[in-house]
């Protein structure tokens, strides 16, 4: 089950000394007979935000592929740059996680296919230079504001390369249509 709502209420079981957790939700989930017989279940609550369109995502990936083209240069490199730019950092208990690596590595580490990093920092430490990186999140996590800054942002390199763009008409149908997903 996957609801939106508000916590309503937290008391204590004062024989068990357990928490009673209440939520009040926006629409009855149908899976909810279902999760009355489960004996354990695993619960997670968070800040609500609003999803984004996959087309926004695709939209993304086009104009990277084409910027990649006109550059000559790989998608990944592209897609990693504009991320680094416009994207939006990992947290992780409300902390950006970083690391640190020998400089020599810097490279490898920009061109990641796996995770995306952005360099903030460096230090020499024993006669070798350190390159710190903070961790950013993929597209695919996005919230519609997060999403809206990259395409902005890409759709502006782009039409700086020459390379057509959908027109604001189109791009504020896209960013509407995030909205009612």
């Amino acid at each position: 089950m996957e609801a939106q709502g508000r916590l309503k209420d937290v008391q204590r079981d004062w024989k068990s000394g357990k928490l009673i957790v209440s939520f009040q939700l926006e629409h009855e989930p149908s899976d909810l007979p279902q999760l009355m017989n489960m004996e354990k279940l695993t619960i997670k609550a968070g800040r609500y935000c609003e999803k984004r369109s996959l087309n926004a995502n695709s939209y993304f990936h086009v104009l990277v592929g084409k910027m990649a083209a006109v550059l000559r240069t790989s998608i990944t490199e592209v897609k990693n740059r504009l991320i680094r730019e416009y994207g939006a950092f990992e947290y992780i208990d409300d902390q950006i996680p970083t690391f640190r690596m020998k400089a020599v590595y810097e490279d490898q580490m920009l061109l990641n296919e796996s995770i995306h990093v952005k360099p903030i920092g460096r230090d020499y430490q024993d006669g070798c230079e350190w390159v710190r990186f903070a961790m950013m999140r993929g597209t695919h996590t996005y919230t519609t504001q997060e999403m809206a800054r990259l395409i902005d942002g890409t759709v502006q390199e782009a039409k700086e390369l020459g390379i057509e763009t959908w027109t604001p008409a189109e791009l504020e149908r896209l960013k509407a249509s995030w909205n009612s997903v």
